[in-house]
């Protein structure tokens, strides 16, 4: 079983595996399709080395969207507790005004904008759960 709990931002984990965006655009929920996993799932990658957790997220973004014109804010700070022991990760919301070329598309076989959670996810658990937070944050904003 894998399990998704949330840190709050003042807290820093220790070491983060990944980086993942929460993307809107034209009034819905923008997905990328990973070739390998097979199943949609919001932008995601791993920090390089000397990365910060912000440039990270903009570097997956462009590359796996496309995005061009772009804000980006952090959410949250998440640990997935699954097979391979606990990992952390950090999570983002953008609101993107405009796409372009994807680049990483020895990973990605394309996007798509959907108005909820797409029912063939890749790493379900883990999609759903972060989902639900930056519907949580998207509605907060919105007040």
């Amino acid at each position: 079983m894998v399990t998704v709990d949330f840190i709050d931002n003042s807290s820093s984990p220790p070491i983060l595996s990944y980086v993942v965006i929460a993307v809107r655009v034209e009034g819905g929920w923008l997905f990328v399709k990973h070739r390998e996993r097979g199943g949609f799932e919001m932008p995601a990658g791993h920090p390089e080395p000397g990365e910060s957790s912000e440039e990270a997220a903009v570097r997956e973004l462009s590359e796996e969207t496309g995005a061009l014109n772009f804000i980006i804010e952090p959410v949250c700070y998440y640990c997935v507790d699954g097979h391979s022991g606990k990992k952390y990760g950090r999570l983002f919301y953008s609101e993107v005004d405009s796409l372009g070329e994807i680049t990483d598309v020895d990973e990605i076989e394309g996007v798509r904008v959907f108005r909820r959670l797409p029912r063939k996810l890749s790493l379900p658990e883990v999609m759903t759960a972060l989902f639900r937070k930056a519907q949580e944050h998207f509605r907060y904003i919105q007040r």
